[in-house]
């Protein structure tokens, strides 16, 4: 309050008394200049920012689109029910998790019908495959499978975030590729992140064993072992190999934000994705500057925000027409 800014500047003392009459003076001058600089230059910031309604993240989202174009608004009007996706293939939706329950008898078709699962901003949903593999799809993100893997192999493609449980099969290696990476396993537990307008792809180990080849590394694929990463920069042009907690950057699919040294460029993209904004900052600003947090899935954009504007300085940020402006 003023009155405490007043008393912090001049602490409260009893003047001898020949001198009342000059610190009564000296007050009201001190008054009239404080009052002054109020008015010219606030000491109190007040947000002008219009409101914002708190956005929460990670509720269940997707579309299905079969080979025909029919389009099934999972988190909508089919949500709970079975699907009839034609030639004899079904799914079960659950409401947020589907499930493909494929036709045997419909071999003819088997590696040729590929199906597209779409997670919007601010989505999150899982998919059973029809080899029984469980993939968790974030935000933003969309898978591309066939509604039946052939005899050889399993190949899904992906673009931006998915968790993959994959069901064991010796003689069927798994393979999620995207536009830059290759993943493979044959039984495992891992993490791919390719975004389209992310220089990055990540490919992160938590159980088993996987073998990632990359543009740089398609003659010789690098092994990856539980905690281990992969990291390909299309930008730079580089690959490395790093050591981590998987289990900390696989808690998005129970609905953290966890960060470890990440940039804050990765990060705005991130909360962008996750809570369906857009935020627009000066880029140079926090460019170099590397961050590690972690944000509870009961925390709302705003709360993000403010904790955001805690932890790195010289951020602060206002909200006009649900855009976010950084500065």
């Amino acid at each position: 309050s003023l009155q405490k800014v007043v008393k912090r500047i001049h602490p409260k003392k009893q003047p001898p008394r020949n001198l009342v009459w000059w610190g009564s003076a000296a007050a009201a001058v001190i008054i009239i200049v404080f009052t002054t600089l109020i008015l010219q230059e606030p000491i109190l910031v007040v947000d002008e920012s219009l409101p914002m309604a708190e956005v929460q993240a990670g509720s269940p989202k997707a579309i299905l689109i079969t080979p025909e174009g029919k389009q099934f608004n999972l988190s909508g009007q089919d949500s709970s029910k079975t699907l009839q996706l034609g030639n004899g293939f079904t799914a079960i939706n659950k409401g947020n998790i589907v499930e493909y329950t494929g036709n045997s008898d419909s071999l003819s078709f088997q590696g040729t019908q590929k199906h597209v699962i779409q997670i919007p901003k601010g989505g999150e949903y899982e998919l059973i495959l029809p080899d029984g593999t469980h993939v968790w799809i974030n935000s933003d993100s969309e898978l591309s499978f066939p509604t039946q893997f052939d005899s050889t192999r399993r190949e899904v493609f992906l673009t931006g975030e998915a968790y993959f449980s994959v069901t064991k099969d010796k003689e069927k290696p798994f393979i999620v590729k995207t536009s830059h990476m290759d993943v493979e396993a044959l039984g495992t537990v891992f993490n791919v992140e390719a975004y389209s307008d992310s220089e990055l792809t990540i490919a992160t180990l938590e159980e088993g064993k996987v073998r990632v080849s990359t543009d740089l590394t398609a003659d010789k694929p690098i092994i990856l072992h539980p905690d281990e990463q992969v990291v390909y920069n299309s930008l730079l042009r580089t690959v490395s190999k790093e050591v981590v907690d998987a289990g900390k950057i696989m808690q998005w699919k129970h609905g953290y934000l966890t960060f470890q040294g990440a940039s804050f460029d990765y990060i705005v993209k991130t909360i962008e994705r996750r809570f369906d904004v857009t935020i627009n900052y000066e880029t140079g600003k926090f460019a170099g500057r590397s961050f590690t947090m972690k944000f509870r899935p009961d925390e709302g954009l705003n709360q993000v925000l403010d904790i955001l504007k805690e932890m790195v300085n010289g951020l602060n940020y206002r909200i006009k027409d649900n855009v976010i402006y950084i500065n």
